[in-house]
């Protein structure tokens, strides 16, 4: 991708295919079509492989097969096979047909992996040696590479089965004997991935021990690939958008360059299950009808208890959540996580509660009232520190997703449980108490 960045005299400036992919998702597929063509190929496969995921499929559906095989050719294998497997299947077969024998072979290889497992995010662009060459040859075989020689620091070693037996640092090679052979000067302790490990699995493994690249081998131990630290960071960026949207029940997909049609789909079946939980809080009102007309104070109070319940449960889940996405919740930690959180909902519903009851104090002067609004707070705070943990861990013990709209069940707990508590209590002091 040698796009000239600096302006010579009498040049036009170029940009970096990043910001033409930015412009060409932002102007009408026809017109971004156009532009597309006008590019020489070699930027039009850069600026194709920074064009979002969303928008790409529409953008390169107005290409033939032929025109969209010879950009993919001109692309990284791991990249080409990402677009292909964004296409329709009708394009993507009529596509691979037209791609030469030798790009066909590498790019399908790529494509026998679910996208979400290490054999799917991998690149085939890095050093294999056999164990019985000797140092002299594997830099000769380096320096033969001009300068097509991938970025690494680390070399893998191979036996004649293509089994992964060591790795070697280029810094061994360098100051090693040049008649020793690579298998004498490797280390055989080398941590891999398989190809069917889940990404976020592998995510979790980069963060935690701080790899710059994995090797992925299949059960047989045979090397396919390597994981980098780049690929990772794309992987952990898609993974945190992911639960991010899916707490507010989009797709964990949609972009703002989403078109509408997509968004509307995605959308409204989320909303359509807000809406039958958000009726469950409408019903609890309409069963305490008669009290809330006999004492009008009442009315005030009720979006507060349930907003501050909303709150506070979003706060809870949003710790256990971004903990679940990140792998650090140990056996045991659950118990720990719902005890300090109660801890806290009690707190928390003691000093909110005796400010929100003093305030229906001073201003009804009604004792009654701030008894009530203060106790139904420290219940709805309780109630929301106990939803926050419980539904994602309801929800990963039924293998469905914790971020997937966490949101919404917990915000129904604190709305039917703050006006259940709320007028509940208060339909009980009118029966006590004159008021």
């Amino acid at each position: 991708r040698a796009i000239v960045l600096v302006s010579m005299p009498g040049k036009k400036k170029q940009l970096h295919p990043a910001d033409l992919a930015d412009q060409l998702e932002r102007l009408p597929v026809e017109e971004a079509l156009e532009q597309l063509r006008r590019l020489p190929c070699e930027e039009a496969a850069a600026v194709v492989a920074e064009v979002d995921e969303e928008a790409r499929p529409e953008l390169l559906h107005g290409l033939s097969a032929q025109e969209l095989a010879g950009i993919l050719e001109l692309m990284k294998n791991d990249d080409a096979a990402d677009v292909i497997a964004e296409l329709p299947l009708a394009q993507a077969k009529d596509v691979v047909k037209e791609l030469s024998p030798e790009a066909r072979d590498r790019i399908t290889a790529l494509l026998r992996f679910p996208s979400d497992t290490a054999g799917g995010i991998m690149s085939d662009q890095f050093i294999a040696l056999r164990n019985d060459e000797t140092v002299e040859d594997v830099l000769r075989k380096l320096r033969a590479e001009d300068g097509e020689c991938p970025a690494i620091s680390y070399l893998y070693v191979t036996n004649a089965r293509r089994q992964l037996v060591g790795i070697v640092s280029l810094r061994d090679l360098v100051f090693s004997p040049p008649s020793r052979r690579v298998g004498e000067i490797m280390n055989p302790d080398v941590k891999h991935v398989l190809v069917t490990d889940d990404q976020e699995k592998i995510a979790q493994l980069f963060e935690h021990y701080h790899y710059l690249a994995l090797p992925v081998v299949d059960e047989n131990r045979r090397l396919h690939g390597i994981v980098s630290s780049r690929q990772v960071m794309e992987v952990l960026r898609e993974e945190a958008t992911e639960d991010m949207q899916l707490m507010v029940g989009l797709s964990g997909e949609e972009r703002v360059l989403t078109p509408w049609q997509r968004s509307f789909r995605r959308r409204l079946p989320w909303l359509c299950v807000n809406l039958a939980t958000a009726s469950l809080a409408g019903a609890v009102i309409s069963f305490f009808e008669s009290t809330i007309a006999k004492w009008a104070a009442l009315a005030m109070f009720l979006p507060i208890i349930g907003g501050m319940g909303g709150n506070a449960g979003m706060q809870t889940l949003t710790v256990i959540i971004r903990e679940m996405a990140l792998g650090e919740m140990a056996p045991g930690d659950g118990w720990k996580a719902l005890n300090k959180e109660l801890l806290l909902g009690v707190l928390n519903g003691l000093a909110i509660g005796a400010i929100v009851g003093i305030i229906g104090y001073i201003w009804r002067g009604s004792p009654i009232l701030g008894v009530i609004v203060g106790v139904a707070m420290l219940l709805n705070l309780v109630a929301a520190a106990l939803s926050g943990v419980l539904v994602p861990y309801t929800l990963k013990w039924c293998r469905v997703d914790p971020a997937l709209a966490s949101s919404i069940f917990v915000t129904t707990v604190t709305d039917v449980g703050g006006f259940l508590f709320f007028l509940g209590l208060a339909a009980l002091a009118m029966k006590w108490f004159p008021i």
